[in-house]
């Protein structure tokens, strides 16, 4: 019974450091220009997406231009992901 009581003492305690981690500058580098070239493609699609809205509407076609209003919602979405990326783990770590 003395066992448990001691082993309930015992807490567990994670304290992240990158300056510990072997590579972590590295991987932080790569993530960073991951993170580059989405918004990158973001901002491709974002002015896709209101190409093909236009031409959607000049045509008279509202399938095509709720496509292009979509592909736009998408890449503004993706590009809100990736902003918030670090503050959301960020958020959830600290909930632990």
């Amino acid at each position: 019974m003395s066992l448990l009581i001691a082993a309930s003492s015992f807490t567990f305690s994670v304290t992240p450091e990158a300056a510990h981690a072997p590579g972590a500058s590295g991987i932080q580098s790569a993530i960073n220009v991951i993170a580059v070239y989405t918004l990158l493609s973001c901002t491709a699609g974002f002015l896709l997406g209101g190409a093909v809205w236009a031409i959607g509407g000049h045509l008279n076609s509202p399938h095509t231009a709720v496509a292009g209003k979509a592909g736009m919602a998408v890449a503004v979405g993706v590009a809100f992901l990736v902003g918030a990326a670090a503050a959301i783990l960020q958020f959830a770590y600290g909930l632990g």
